[in-house]
């Protein structure tokens, strides 16, 4: 079963195209303005009991045999309770249908697959759908209660919504429709929250009295979606995760404030070492930093850019920083980073610590010390003022396809996103010219993850028979099973199968990069290369993350934990360990202060022999 990664769920799950640089780019966001925020309170915050009220200007009609999920219809099996209601023209739905089980609430959500711009989650949607049909064209959400009830909102819009320009009176159509669906969400929110522990007034949120209930009960979904669904509970027996529970709630029910709630979730989660599996916290503390880079390179945190701000011009590439306000650094981390952070490996967890090392409160001063190439120190006092001075270190943004001739015709391809259909098209549009290369040196040092299909439909045009993805497993819970004492048992996956593309393709030697930020479904990816020995691995371990994650939410705050065990498909295990490359090469702080990419040199070498 293929992976399916929610991407930049820290911001809003998964937007299929990009709104940035869509026609209807205030229209998203708008959508993702008052309409999220609605869509948000009735996931985390407590229904009252039974059938709502009629929303204003609907009318309760029988349902059909299926109901409309934005643009697309979907039987309902295996419902309770189905409640509908329609404006008079039909252009207008509300559903409330209530299940036996929630499971059956987020299968029927997740059928509800469609071409859209918005967001889409495992247990709510909210989007406007790009089918260029005006007869199917809608806007809507659809989202599980506490309870697992499903309640869905639908609009239909009176124009078709393309990824093509759109006329300035098509995108004020589009407009007023959200202005719409925020009426009828706000309407629906009287009629649905319970007002125990909710006001409406100016905005949605929780009642001052009810905040510390709300947190322990969204601390207890945590906990109990960890016990029931983390693969790899099994593997911490360290964590005593039936313990954590009286170990945290007290200081969950004494939190201060949402910011420190939302803290003691992510240490909660970061006992748990899984890159799949994190707390992210909405109410954060403002941080910032300065203008500088560090990465892990040999171990030690090291300048790779800096900002140019005459503050800043002490500090240069190849640097190492071994102080920050007089203690060392690796106290800085053991206190003050580690405890925080959700990673399966040493690799993985060494970025983190680069990128939240000189984080802290905006403005702030903080003393330095360094070590140059030399062994000199020096002394230098930065400024956490990053966000004032973004234009002072402009940075390349990738694309999610690079290509490149290298001398001795080598085609270098840089594969930075398998979240995205279109890099696919972009390799397919390169492959002809890349197909009379001696060497091909593809570079995942970037690509994070995604979708695993998406790196299977560019495999198949250099395997030299069909594949297998990898083996995977997940947990089997049996409740007589735990009665008896006896253990749970694991449900066995079958592998993916990957099918050789048609046409021509490439049979010469391929020499795949890798570091720790190659993650997920780019492991996924590297799976296959390693069984049948059709590419040589030049870089670092990957970061050793992989797996299907369960995403919700609960007050405060979204989560996601990973359900799925991903292992080679002779039972080699690389989750918490990384795919090792089969030629080590890293660079050295010399290599970062000379500008040079010591890893790509490394395979252009193995290429030219």
């Amino acid at each position: 079963m293929f992976k399916v990664a929610s991407m930049g769920f820290l911001l809003s799950m998964c937007v299929t195209l990009n709104a940035q640089t869509s026609p209807w780019e205030a229209q998203f966001k708008r959508l993702m303005d008052q309409p999220r925020e609605v869509v948000s309170a009735f996931v985390i915050y407590p229904w009252r009991d039974g059938k709502p009220e009629s929303p204003n200007g609907l009318n309760e009609v029988p349902h059909s045999n299926t109901i409309r999920i934005v643009s697309v219809e979907l039987p309902v099996p295996n419902y309770s309770r189905w409640f509908h209601w329609s404006s008079q023209d039909g252009t207008t739905w509300v559903d409330f249908v209530e299940f036996p089980s929630r499971q059956a609430a987020t299968e029927l959500l997740q059928s509800a697959r469609q071409r859209h711009t918005g967001y889409r989650d495992a247990d709510q949607l909210l989007l406007f759908t790009n089918l260029c049909d005006s007869t199917k064209d809608a806007i809507g959400t659809a989202l599980i209660g506490p309870s697992g009830q499903l309640l869905n909102v639908g609009m239909k819009l009176s124009i078709a919504v393309c990824p093509a320009a759109m006329a300035e009176s098509e995108l004020k159509t589009l407009d007023d429709a959200i202005t719409r669906l925020q009426m009828t969400l706000q309407s629906l929110a009287v009629r649905v929250l319970d007002p125990a522990y909710v006001t409406f007034d100016p905005k949605i949120s929780a009642k001052p009295d009810a905040i510390r209930l709300l947190r322990m009960a969204a601390f207890a979904r945590l906990w109990s979606e960890v016990k029931y669904n983390f693969v790899y509970l099994e593997k911490r027996p360290e964590v005593d995760w039936e313990g954590v529970l009286e170990r945290y709630m007290p200081r969950i029910a004494a939190a201060n404030d949402d910011v420190e709630y939302g803290r003691i979730l992510e240490e909660v989660v970061a006992l748990l070492k899984d890159g799949h599996t994190n707390a992210y916290p909405k109410a954060v503390a403002p941080i910032d930093g300065p203008l500088v880079n560090l990465e892990p390179i040999q171990g030690k945190p090291v300048v790779t850019a800096v900002g140019n701000l005459p503050e800043l011009a002490p500090i240069k590439p190849g640097m190492e920083l071994i102080e920050i306000d007089h203690a060392p650094v690796a106290t800085i981390i053991r206190r003050d980073i580690d405890p925080y952070i959700a990673s399966s490996t040493a690799q993985d967890r060494a970025l983190r610590e680069m990128r939240m090392l000189l984080k802290g409160p905006p403005d702030g001063a903080i003393q330095t010390k360094w070590v140059d190439l030399q062994g000199k120190t020096l002394e230098v006092v930065l400024h956490r003022n990053a966000s004032k001075n973004r234009s002072a270190m402009p940075t390349k943004q990738r694309e999610r396809f690079e290509y490149t001739e290298l001398p001795g015709h080598i085609s270098y391809m840089a594969l930075n996103d398998f979240g995205d259909e279109g890099v696919v098209r972009d390799f397919e549009s390169k492959f002809q010219q890349a197909r009379q290369a001696t060497a091909w040196i593809l570079d995942l040092r970037d690509n994070v993850g995604g979708n695993s299909s998406i790196g299977y439909q560019i495999l198949g045009h250099f395997l030299t028979a069909a594949a297998q993805g990898e083996a995977w497993r997940t947990r089997v819970y049996n409740p007589t099973l735990r009665a008896w004492g006896q253990p749970q048992s694991w449900y066995e996956g079958s592998p993916d199968a990957i099918q050789l593309a048609d046409g021509p393709r490439y049979a010469g030697p391929v020499y795949v990069l890798t570091g720790p930020s190659t993650c997920s479904a780019a492991e996924d990816f590297l799976i296959p290369l390693k069984e049948h020995k059709r590419a040589t691995l030049v870089g670092e371990p990957t970061c050793g993350s992989s797996g299907q994650p369960l995403f919700f939410s609960i007050y405060g705050a979204d989560a996601r934990v990973c359900t799925k065990w991903d292992r080679f498909p002779d039972g080699t295990e690389f989750v918490g360990i990384g795919v090792l490359p089969d030629v080590a090469a890293g660079r050295t702080r010399e290599d970062v202060a000379a500008g040079r990419d010591a890893v790509l040199e490394a395979a252009i070498r193995l290429a030219s022999r």
